[in-house]
């Protein structure tokens, strides 16, 4: 158990603030191009 909280301690050491900021840029940039191939909806139930 001491040896899995401290190679959770080293791992949150290395994530900096960076890491975290790209990580939500390319999240974001996956969801933009997700959203623009997606298919135009009718707005209509049941046609």
């Amino acid at each position: 158990m001491k040896n899995t909280l401290s190679r959770f301690v080293l791992l949150s050491q290395k994530i900096s603030r960076q890491h975290i900021q790209f990580f939500f840029a390319l999240l974001a940039l996956i969801a933009l191009v997700i959203g623009a191939g997606a298919p135009v909806s009718d707005g209509g139930i049941g046609r």
